[in-house]
């Protein structure tokens, strides 16, 4: 197993370049994930206040069916933006609008 967890550097010991770069490849995932988890913690928090544990799996499921649908919303904005610039590129080839 490879570890995941950042090097630190000190004043009398900097990082290498090797361990900065792993470091840098580390962020790329874990920021990706942490954004996830921070995300559903402003929505609702992580505290589950339900009696019963299937309770407490349906109020996760239904939080995270809201994350993803709100992320696909996000998603779609982005590739409707992205297409309206091609189509209206300053040399004029620009790629179909798709609805």
């Amino acid at each position: 197993m490879v570890s995941q967890i950042h090097e630190k550097g000190t004043r009398a010991a900097p990082l290498t370049e090797e361990q900065t770069v792993s470091n840098r490849n580390k962020s790329k995932v874990r920021a990706r994930v942490e954004h996830i988890f921070g995300a559903q913690a402003a929505m609702d928090g992580h505290i589950v206040r339900t009696i019963g544990l299937e309770r407490a799996r349906v109020k996760v499921g239904l939080l995270s069916l809201a994350y993803h649908m709100k992320r696909l919303v996000q998603l779609t904005a982005n590739e409707v933006r992205r297409q309206a610039r091609r189509a209206a590129s300053p040399d004029g080839i620009g790629l179909p609008a798709v609805a």
